[in-house]
C-alpha cells in the first residue's frame, strides 16, 4: 500500500476519533454541516495542515488528568478538552503562533483564547492574562498564568464556533499504523 495513500487513512482515523461535529447524528457522519446552518463545511486538508504542529503550552510533556470526551450534542454534558498535570502559578505559554480572541472569564474563571488559523482556536483555563484581543503572539510565548481553583490546566481546541477537537492531536499528530513488514 503507498506510504501516503496509508497516512492519509490514518489521520481520517485519528480525525474522525477525535472531531465533534456538533449537528452530526454518528460521530463522524458528514463534513459538512452546511444544511442546518450550524457551523460550517470542515476542510479536511486545511485540517491536516494544522496536525501535529503545535506544542505544549507547558513547554514540556505533562500529564493528562482528564481526558478529551466529546458530548454527543451541543449542549450535552461531556470534556471539551484535557485537563493537564499543572501547579497554580505555573506559566502558561501558546501552543502556536496566532492572535488573541478571547480574554475573560469562562463560567466565572479567567480564560484566553488564541485564534491560530482560519480554523483552529485554543483556549487555556483558568489561566490570568495581561494581553489584550488582537495582540500577536508567537509559538511559546508566555499568556498568562494558572490560576488555582481547577485540577490544572484545562487546554481546548475549537474548529469554528461549533465544532470541538481534542487538542492533544494537534501537538502529538494522528496515530500512525505501520504495516508488518
Amino acid at each position: 500500500m503507498n506510504k501516503n495513500l496509508y497516512s492519509f487513512g490514518a489521520l481520517l482515523a485519528a480525525l474522525a476519533a477525535t472531531l465533534l461535529l456538533a449537528t452530526s447524528p454518528a460521530p463522524f457522519a458528514s463534513a459538512s454541516t452546511g444544511s442546518q446552518g450550524f457551523g460550517k463545511t470542515v476542510n479536511l486538508a486545511q485540517l491536516a495542515e494544522e496536525i501535529g504542529y503545535y506544542q505544549w503550552p507547558s513547554r514540556h510533556r505533562v500529564q493528562i488528568l482528564r481526558p478529551f470526551d466529546p458530548p454527543s450534542s451541543p449542549w450535552g454534558s461531556g470534556h471539551r478538552g484535557v485537563d493537564l498535570a499543572m501547579p497554580a502559578g505555573s506559566e502558561i505559554f501558546s501552543a502556536r503562533e496566532g492572535t488573541v480572541f478571547f480574554v475573560g472569564t469562562i463560567a466565572g474563571k479567567p480564560s484566553i483564547s488564541i485564534k491560530h488559523s482560519e480554523l483552529i482556536r485554543t483556549t487555556y483555563t483558568p489561566v490570568k492574562s495581561d494581553l489584550a484581543v488582537g495582540a500577536t503572539v508567537t509559538a511559546g510565548q508566555k499568556i498568562g498564568t494558572l490560576e488555582a481553583g481547577h485540577p490544572g490546566l484545562h487546554f481546548g481546541a475549537k474548529i469554528d464556533d461549533r465544532h470541538y477537537l481534542n487538542p492533544l492531536l494537534l501537538i502529538l499528530g494522528p496515530i500512525r499504523l505501520l504495516p508488518d513488514p
